[in-house]
């Protein structure tokens, strides 16, 4: 599609309903249709809304009621309906996500060291699914405080062969070259992680050999 203005080829990420190349264009367009008395064209529309299919088009109605009754901007409603919010809401959805999260839990877990996998592969389980005293979590959070504590785990099987044996000093120890938000991840992700252990009723870290816990080691113990 190129501009409605001066004919240069419009960007093919750009928005649907996009008709210049830029304010300039858009402005001299409309001066020139008010000098001639020209009225500006009908407004765009997603061609959902005129398809020939009842299920489209009655879909695509949805989507702009929904839309409009969720606040989402007038440019979303017009020509990027979000789709997935609008095919739940008519039950149409059918969500394969979680069984990929739970697939992409099974291979990364199953990486891990065999004293390990198991617990942390029920952990994230649990922060995918939710239990009775766990909301479950988004599929973002799963993702990111994997990453968080993967590294610490392949650290800790160097020299030791299951979570439980994980002292404070160890905590500490993968904490304290960390700053700024990679340590605020790590600790929320480490805090999650040994909450499910006592919840699972076995052991959280066991205090430091020489020295009482640190403040970064008690923010992750439960």
């Amino acid at each position: 599609m190129d501009c409605a203005h001066c004919g240069t080829p419009l960007p093919p990420s750009g928005r649907l309903d996009r008709r210049y190349c830029s304010k300039r264009c858009r402005t001299l367009a409309s001066n020139a249709r008010r000098r001639a008395g020209v009225p500006p064209p009908p407004r765009w529309q997603h061609p959902a809304l005129g398809s020939d299919n009842p299920t489209l088009r009655a879909a695509a109605t949805h989507a702009q009621q929904l839309g409009e009754a969720h606040g989402w901007s007038p440019a979303t409603v017009r020509c990027n309906p979000r789709v997935a919010e609008v095919l739940a809401d008519l039950g149409l959805l059918d969500d394969d996500t979680t069984l990929a999260v739970r697939s992409w839990i099974d291979r990364r877990t199953g990486e891990l060291p065999a004293g390990f996998a198991d617990t942390i592969r029920t952990w994230l389980l649990v922060l995918l699914e939710g239990d009775a005293r766990t909301r479950p979590r988004s599929h973002s959070t799963i993702y990111v405080f994997f990453g968080a504590v993967r590294p610490f785990i392949q650290g800790w099987s160097a020299h030791l062969g299951h979570l439980r044996e994980i002292t404070a000093d160890d905590i500490d120890a993968v904490l304290d070259p960390l700053r700024g938000w990679p340590r605020r991840t790590a600790i929320t992700a480490l805090r999650s992680l040994f909450r499910y252990a006592k919840s699972a009723a076995w052991s959280s870290p066991t205090p430091p050999r020489a020295s009482k816990p640190t403040t970064s080691s008690a923010a992750c113990c439960p």
